[in-house]
């Protein structure tokens, strides 16, 4: 905990629980909520992400300046030559530098950022970035990062040996770049395939890169967030006669407010040892991905033990011992890529499968038709076996198909999608993995008001959280900001914009109080 933020006991009655209560305030603090979920069999669950480790190091005064070079964009390059080059990246009007980018992001400061990060990226190259990074710690802003588990979120539950989607320098955060730290930690390329990395070695990235660059005071692990409200000011009046106080009759929306954050945080390894937290900012930052909620299809027996909804429990169910003496296949249903990572996981494993999906395998949409074969080999072989033109003994697909119950006894009913018979087959597991939501219950009506359409539920690709697209703050709330995949920024390379808009935006708040 950073040395300016008192704290002190609380024995506010707020709280039913016998749990100590910590309390925390602070004017100018913003407060990163990091919250990937990852339900495994053992009960553990991971936070703090790229995201808010990008934001971490903006915050904390590291500052990037263009340091010449030509840019394809001639637009952009332009406006880069005529810019002040000792102005500061975040220093800049970002509205103008962003203006007319078009990429893979629906955020323009994303781009903007990958755009002098990655220049020319997407044609496949590998340019040196224009950007140089100097620390200011004058311009540091004071805040914590708090999550689940270590740095890394999510990427500390993968299986080590993957290899990553994007590419190894699409992975990786400001001021250091991923081949920077394979260097100086000794890590040989080698066992990468055509400049993918392994999930491995990008989780030590990120855990290194909060070493490195100093991060750890503002880090706190194991803090869980439970709630997420608006704490408004109100001005009581005491009755001259009574002695006693009256509530204030104003509208709450004429008042200024702080937003509390709630939780409780792990003190040790047992699950009772911990107590609760109380963080009240002015700036609340939600970065929490989108992985915290496997979705179902909503069939009987969904909820039986031999169900799994997670890479990490196929991944722990597949690695242990005891379970191998059954000889019936794991059932996997679905056809993105963690599907087909459960399918590499169990061949590896020797294990036979039976793979059920619902669309034709020569649907144009599945992913496989979006990746390059030479450069993800392995999930065209999926693909290829899905569609019966590579033959493996121990695996069979069932493309145009869907689960209709699960039994008590391990039966798996399946059909075709369009209503032919019912197939029954008995299965060692059955793994549903069919993408997740984001678990935003912390939040006021779960979130459901931040979104680009109003009352319905938070998703990355069809209704992410409505924010401005250079500030990063929430349309429907002031000092409410969130980034990365909530805003629909589903790859790091271009999660990172949001850190890069939140930073301009509260120095310019900053300057302008000041002045």
């Amino acid at each position: 905990m950073p040395d300016d933020i008192s704290d002190e006991e609380d024995t506010s009655t707020e709280s039913n629980s016998d749990i100590p209560l910590h309390h925390y305030e602070e004017d100018n603090i913003p407060y990163v909520a990091e919250e990937y979920e990852i339900n495994t069999s053992h009960g553990r669950s991971e936070g703090n992400g790229p995201s808010a480790i990008s934001l971490s190091v903006f915050l904390s005064g590291y500052r990037p300046y263009y340091k010449g070079g030509t840019h394809s964009n001639e637009y952009l390059n332009e406006k880069l030559q005529k810019m002040n080059p000792k102005k500061s990246i975040v220093d800049q009007d970002l509205s103008f530098l962003a203006e007319g980018l078009e990429g893979r992001s629906p955020n323009p400061v994303a781009l903007l950022l990958d755009a002098l990060c990655r220049p020319d990226a997407d044609l496949g190259v590998d340019n040196p970035s224009l950007l140089e990074w100097k620390f200011e710690k004058e311009h540091a802003i004071d805040h914590v990062v708090l999550g689940k588990g270590k740095a890394g979120g999510a990427w500390q539950n993968m299986d080590g040996s993957m290899q990553t989607l994007s590419f190894a320098n699409w992975m990786e955060l400001p001021s250091l770049s991923f081949k920077e730290w394979q260097n100086s930690h000794h890590r040989d390329e080698s066992h990468a395939h055509n400049g993918r990395a392994t999930v491995a070695d990008v989780r030590r990235y990120y855990g290194d890169f909060v070493e490195e660059r100093g991060l750890q005071p503002y880090f706190r692990d194991q803090y869980v967030v439970t709630s997420i409200q608006k704490k408004f000011y109100t001005n009581k009046d005491v009755d001259s006669e009574s002695g006693e106080v009256e509530p204030c009759k104003c509208r709450y929306k004429n008042h200024g407010f702080l937003w509390e954050v709630r939780g409780y945080c792990y003190l040790g390894d047992s699950e009772g040892d911990r107590e609760e937290f109380c963080y009240c900012t002015n700036n609340v930052v939600v970065a929490t991905g989108t992985f915290d909620i496997p979705n179902k299809l909503g069939i009987h027996g969904e909820n039986l033990p031999y169900v799994l909804h997670s890479l990490e429990e196929v991944e722990h169910v597949l690695s242990n011992k005891k379970k191998k003496k059954s000889q019936d296949p794991v059932v996997i249903v679905g056809a993105g890529l963690s599907a087909a990572d459960a399918v590499i996981m169990a061949l590896k494993m020797k294990r036979p499968v039976v793979h059920v999906f619902r669309r034709g395998a020569n649907d144009s949409q599945l992913i496989f038709k979006k990746l390059p074969a030479a450069i993800y080999p392995e999930y065209h072989t999926i693909h290829s076996m899905m569609k019966g033109k590579t033959i493996n003994p121990l695996y069979k697909p069932y493309p145009n198909h869907s689960l209709v119950e699960l039994k008590e006894d391990n039966h798996v009913l399946i059909q075709t999608t369009s209503g032919g018979d019912i197939l029954s087959l008995d299965a060692f597991y059955v793994a549903i993995l069919i993408g997740a939501c984001p678990d935003l219950s912390f939040l006021p009506h779960d979130g459901k008001n931040l979104g680009v359409i109003p009352r319905f539920p938070i998703d990355s690709k069809h209704n992410p959280i409505h924010v401005d697209p250079y500030s990063y703050q929430c349309v429907a709330e002031t000092g409410l900001f969130s980034m990365g995949p909530l805003v629909g920024d589903n790859f790091v390379r271009f999660g990172l914009g949001g850190s890069l808009g939140i930073t301009n935006h509260l120095l310019l708040t900053k300057n302008k109080q000041t002045q």
